[in-house]
């Protein structure tokens, strides 16, 4: 039964990631999508309405995809030794704790909110904050 349900939304949700992320990564988008449900022991037959389900974690994966690019640059330049600026790596240093280990986590490993928060005892949306917060303080000194 999933793979029909799988198999009838497809076509629409990789056109949606298409639009959202391009079409090199719009597939590995509904594959992580696909994963993470499954992960959390859930199918699709779970699901009530499948179809607005899967839109929204495509999404999610997305967006989340979308911050962690646009962070990459900020935090090669704080932490990568050969291009670390002085500047940008005392403003890592100086961000919260719960800040350093949501870009360290996020951006420079490469996990999703989801698996960080996880791995940081917190919810994604909480990780979100952090990255968002840690985002404008790097911001700054890099405008500078």
């Amino acid at each position: 039964m999933d793979e029909t349900i799988y198999r009838e939304l497809k076509g629409d949700l990789i056109r949606y990631a298409t639009i959202l992320v391009g079409p090199s990564d719009a597939e590995d988008v509904l594959s992580t999508v696909i994963a993470r449900l499954y992960r959390s022991r859930r199918t699709l037959t779970d699901l009530e309405s499948p179809r607005p389900y899967l839109m929204k974690a495509v999404f999610n994966e997305a967006m989340d995809r979308r911050r962690r690019k646009q962070m990459l640059p900020l935090v090669d330049q704080a932490i990568e030794p050969a291009t670390a600026r002085p500047d940008v790596l005392a403003a890592v240093v100086d961000l919260p704790l719960q800040q350093r280990a949501a870009i360290y986590l996020s951006y420079w490993v490469g996990m999703t909110s989801d698996e960080a928060a996880r791995h940081m005892g917190c919810r994604p949306a909480t990780v979100r904050r952090y990255l968002h917060l840690a985002k404008g303080k790097l911001e700054g000194v890099l405008d500078g």
